[in-house]
């Protein structure tokens, strides 16, 4: 499985990089013919639209993968540390519920482009695959807190087995 993440983790990371590169000369591309030449292609505008709502889906899984997502840090200046704990595990178990659900629903939006056999209105390009980056993303945001907090219970079990105090840095 680690391999598997591993590679997922390249993946995710260089997709996110040519996404970005090819949003950035999608939209030069499109300012160059708008103000020099006059004219404007309304294919790159989908195209650099589609580019960037796919690049923000990376970038969370990418943040979530290196544990940089936004948390309320204010609850660990009060608590314990075995009470922040059990209240930072429960965080993560409300927040992978709250992204399996958006990722079957994802699933379910995938399935009526499919049924429905649904097209961009430009390029015509089939709508299941673009609405296809929503459950890939949210399946990868659960996969990695899952991972990320049996890894982080492992290592806080190690501590409290050797007798130091446990801290939780999450």
């Amino acid at each position: 499985m680690k391999v598997i993440l591993k590679f997922l983790g390249k993946f995710e990371e260089r997709f996110a990089y040519s996404l970005l590169i090819i949003l950035t000369l999608l939209l030069f591309i499109q300012i160059l013919n708008r103000y020099l030449f006059k004219q404007s292609y309304v294919w790159l505008e989908e195209c650099a639209r589609i580019s960037f709502v796919w690049l923000i889906y990376f970038a969370v899984a990418i943040a979530v993968k290196e544990n940089r997502h936004i948390r309320v840090g204010i609850v660990d200046l009060f608590l314990p540390p075995l009470a922040l704990r059990y209240v930072n595990l429960l965080a993560d178990l409300l927040w992978v519920l709250f992204n399996a659900i958006l990722a079957y629903l994802g699933f379910m939006l995938v399935k009526s482009a499919i049924d429905y056999d649904t097209k961009s209105p430009v390029t015509e390009t089939h709508m299941a695959l673009i609405y296809s980056v929503i459950p890939f993303c949210f399946t990868l945001m659960v996969i990695r807190v899952v991972f990320y907090n049996i890894k982080n219970w492992r290592d806080w079990e190690k501590t409290i087995s050797k007798g130091s105090e446990p801290t939780c840095e999450i």
